[in-house]
């Protein structure tokens, strides 16, 4: 009866960890695929930003669904002669067009310049309907500036 209660197993071997020396060809692969990743700082001009979750919606009358109802824009306005600023503002929306009168943002002539950010078939979902991501977060980008007061529909009459 002893016997049958002790049932004797076998034991496997211990395991061994497994060792991996690198080769020179995977190291180059492996630096190559590092050198792809981008570099730290700011990102491309057309990537979304993290300002889409944050958007400063305070300064925009609209909201991304009502983007493109207006007559063929938005408009904002910007201080006369602040060369960098508006270097900033293309460098987001190099579509942008200066205007010379007040306009629906209510520019204080001639301190400040009235600028329209177009809404046509490549910001907008539909005619008169969402503006698309891409259009959206540059909108967004622009309000966050601090010289932007406000960005409104254009109406004209």
């Amino acid at each position: 009866m002893d016997e049958d209660l002790h049932v004797q197993r076998e034991i496997p071997p211990p395991c061994r960890k497994p060792t991996w020396k690198p080769s020179r060809l995977s190291l180059l692969v492996l630096l190559g695929l590092a050198s792809c990743a981008a570099p730290p700082g700011e990102p491309p001009v057309d990537a979304p930003s993290n300002l889409a979750s944050a958007c400063p919606t305070n300064e925009i009358t609209f909201t991304r669904e009502t983007g493109c109802v207006n007559d063929g824009s938005v408009e904002f306005c910007l201080p006369t002669g602040n060369e960098a600023l508006l270097a900033e503002v293309r460098e987001i929306a190099p579509t942008i067009e200066a205007g010379a009168s007040r306009g629906r943002a209510g520019c204080n002539l001639p301190a400040e310049t009235l600028y329209f950010f177009p809404t046509g078939e490549a910001e907008c979902v539909a005619h008169h309907g969402a503006l698309v991501d891409a259009a959206w977060d540059k909108i967004c980008r622009i309000a966050a500036l601090p010289e932007v007061k406000a960005i409104v529909p254009t109406w004209y009459e």
